[in-house]
């Protein structure tokens, strides 16, 4: 094979771009200019050229594959969000219970793996803050695939119905707020936080739209 042979063989091949190729084309020009290089030495040179310019396309291949794979995962995650938040009764006197669904609006199974819910009375210009969950998981142990829902009950503890929490009230709310921690099949851990005030004319409890409490990664 003639040295333009060689040159067309590897250009045919796909690896023209590699860097290697440009340092092996001026070693050729070299041999065009000193045809009295033993042929044994430009074999050897030229294997030495292609193992290399097989490991780089192994590289670049390697890296576009996992491009691909973490790509794949992105489309198809799980999205756990929460929705009808409501109370089944608001008899003075009685326990609060605060009635919601978690859903699963993303596009693969998920495992919920920490969750931490509170209902609190706070004054409307206090600040809000979500708890943070430390390890804990007060839902529990919950598998949700595609398009799943489930739904739960929180009962608040030592909290009970009263005139003031029923009615509307400038100065005083009723907050149900949490945060759930949960584990998609790549092994990304995602999180989901909320914070809703109860409207005892709806009888539920509605979103205070602040991207900081409400949300889900």
């Amino acid at each position: 094979m003639t040295i333009d042979g060689i040159v067309q063989s590897i250009a045919w091949m796909g690896v023209v771009d590699n860097p290697v190729f440009g340092w092996f084309n001026g070693m050729l020009d070299g041999w065009k200019a000193h045809p009295d290089v033993a042929v044994s030495s430009s074999i050897a040179a030229l294997a030495v050229v292609l193992a290399l310019a097989s490991i780089s396309q192994t590289r670049m291949m390697r890296r576009r594959l996992e491009t691909v794979k973490n790509e794949f995962f992105t489309a198809l995650r799980p999205r756990f969000v929460l929705r009808d938040v409501r109370v089944e009764s608001c008899k003075l006197g009685e326990p609060i219970e605060v009635t919601y669904s978690i859903c699963n609006t993303g596009s693969s199974t998920a495992h919920l793996i920490e969750s931490v819910l509170s209902v609190d009375v706070q004054q409307w210009s206090s600040p809000r803050r979500v708890p943070i969950t430390a390890g804990k998981n007060e839902i529990g142990a919950v598998e949700l695939n595609a398009g799943e829902r489930k739904t739960f009950t929180y009962q608040a503890p030592e909290r009970t119905w009263n005139r003031n929490l029923v009615k509307e009230s400038e100065v005083i709310a009723l907050i149900f707020c949490g945060r759930i921690g949960y584990i998609d099949a790549s092994g990304v851990v995602r999180e989901t936080s909320f914070c809703r005030a109860f409207d005892g004319s709806r009888e539920r409890f509605v979103p205070l739209r602040d991207p900081e409490l409400e949300y889900a990664d």
